[in-house]
Order: structure tokens, then sequence, then C-alpha cells
């Protein structure tokens, strides 16, 4: 598998240069990372992962950055009113949804968008690897930090 998935983030690196978007394939190949200037002195990590397979079988691409860290210890002070207005932000965006991922440090609070690898082209990466960068900056800042 992990052949494949090197295969597959190298046809996301190629579609990447066409849409004149820098990146690198990290080192254990497992994610294509882009570095994004947000403006106002701040930047955004967003990375590509293989999520594995389409109804169609064929492969599926998750475009991500993550937003936000909570702590474990502080997990359960997140509040309603932060949960819902997570929910109410996905109703307003386009091109990416908020969600949450359970890593071990803590809850990460993600943007993401999924898309087929095989329909990929330069303008539908770099439109959503920009809502994705922005919309996970515009989380962070929320808090006060730039920490992605």
């Amino acid at each position: 598998m992990a052949d494949d998935t090197l295969a597959l983030l190298r046809q996301v690196e190629n579609v990447a240069a066409l849409a004149a978007l820098r990146g690198r394939i990290d080192e254990q190949g497992k994610v294509y990372v882009m570095d994004f200037d947000t403006g106002g002195y701040r930047s955004q990590r967003v990375l590509v992962r293989v999520t594995g397979q389409g109804p169609n079988g064929k492969p599926m691409l998750t475009i991500y950055s993550p937003a936000r860290l909570v702590p474990r210890r502080w997990w359960r002070w997140l509040s309603r009113k932060e949960a819902i207005e997570i929910l109410r932000l996905n109703e307003s965006m386009r091109f990416a949804r908020y969600g949450l991922a359970d890593t071990p440090e803590g809850m990460l609070v993600v943007v993401s968008a999924d898309m087929v690898l095989e329909t990929l082209d330069a303008d539908e990466l770099r439109i959503h690897a920009y809502a994705v960068a922005h919309a996970a900056d515009r989380y962070e800042a929320q808090f006060g930090s730039d920490q992605f």
C-alpha cells in the first residue's frame, strides 16, 4: 500500500505543479504538504492524503488543514455553543467542511474537502486548497493563535 500511496501522491504533486501550488510529499510518503500565506503575517498548512476508494472504486483524496487543538484535559470544556457554531459554519461554507479528529494530543478541529483523484484538475485543487487554508486560518485566528 505504501508504494500505491506514494504513486497517488505523485499524481497530486503533478496536479499541484499545474495549479502553481508549491508543496512536497512528506518524508514518510503519506501526505502531500503545502504551506499558504493567508495574509496579515499568518500562514496555514494544508495536507492531502489518500483516503481510500469512492463508490466507483476510484482513489479518493482528502485535502485538510488543522484549525485548533483542544488538549484532552480541556476537551470537556469545549462548550456546547462552540460545537453548535462548528455545525453552523458547515452550513454556510462552500468547498470545505469543519470536523473533529481524535488525536493522542486531544481533539483537533480540522477543515477538509474530499475529491476523486481521477477527475482532479488544477483549478479544482487550487480552489479547494485555498478554501481549506483560509477557512482553517479564520477559525484558528478566533482563538488568537497561528499554530498551524
